[in-house]
């Protein structure tokens, strides 16, 4: 699909391939060389890969950019800004994400390597490998999503912010992790 043709989308509502697990409805929010970037109604960033995308569409509630039909969105989680979907991935490295929207081959974990088109994922206590081809999306996953909302606007921003740290791993976790990549590396 031509850049200047998604360019033109960016603001808008827009569908990515038209059904299955891994169809995304949400606003358009950059296009890069090899992924967009796209936020769904609860807020959350979603990073699709170019070349998994068969299909864009703009969908009927669009009017115009900055118009009240984008306000529905939730306040976004932090949005990472890479070049290359490889670039991006590595500015996610120590967060817990979701690879894949559904399906049998999405999972989630803690991203710990990114490099050689390889990704290195830790899922409970297991290294798992992930060509970076196959990788379709990817978002931050959020491990309070049982949490109640909040009418209080300040609880809510307090809810939010607890929600983004909770998506990067602790100073003993990376140490944690660390010695089990050495025992992995060495085998």
């Amino acid at each position: 699909m031509s850049v200047n043709y998604l360019g033109s989308l960016i603001g808008t509502e827009v569908k990515i391939n038209r059904g299955g697990p891994d169809s995304i409805v949400g606003r358009l929010l950059s296009v890069h060389y090899d992924y967009l970037a796209i936020q769904m109604k609860d807020g959350t960033i979603v990073y699709i890969q170019s070349q998994h995308i068969k299909s864009i569409s703009s969908t009927n509630s669009n009017v115009s950019r900055g118009n009240k039909s984008n306000r529905s969105y939730r306040a976004s989680q932090r949005f990472e800004n890479a070049y290359t979907f490889e670039g991006l991935l590595g500015q996610l490295r120590y967060t817990n994400v979701q690879i894949n929207r559904g399906g049998p081959e999405k999972v989630e974990g803690l991203v710990v390597h990114s490099g050689d088109n390889i990704l290195l994922l830790v899922v409970n206590n297991e290294i798992i490998r992930i060509p970076i081809f196959h990788v379709k999306s990817i978002n931050a996953a959020n491990k309070n999503n049982s949490k109640g909302k909040s009418d209080n606007k300040d609880n809510k921003d307090n809810k939010d912010n607890k929600d983004n740290k909770s998506n990067k791993a602790t100073a003993a976790q990376i140490v944690a992790i660390k010695l089990m990549l050495k025992k992995y590396r060495s085998r």
